[in-house]
């Protein structure tokens, strides 16, 4: 029971053929070397920008789950009330 979530908002919106957008702004420099420490530094900065953006949509997902959970149980709730409310009639 899920539906679409919106989009992240470092997330590209897709183009009219379906395609990711094409990113604007100067081009990315290569990837570092894997022998020097700078190199070893940006790698590991990459890796915790990755990580903590995993565990932010990861947990935006479990809020959304949370949130849909409740607005079920509201609706069945409304769904209650109406049906005692129609049998008093």
């Amino acid at each position: 029971m899920t539906g679409p979530l919106p989009v992240a908002r470092n997330e590209r919106a897709t183009s009219a053929r379906g395609g990711l957008a094409a990113p604007r702004g100067s081009p990315k420099p290569p990837p570092p070397s894997n022998g020097d420490a700078d190199g070893q530094q940006q790698i590991a900065a990459q890796h915790q920008a990755f990580d903590f953006e995993a565990a932010e949509r990861a947990e935006i997902l479990r809020e959304h789950e949370v949130l849909q959970t409740m607005l079920m149980a509201h609706l069945k709730n409304e769904d209650e009330i109406t049906k005692k409310w129609i049998a008093l009639i």
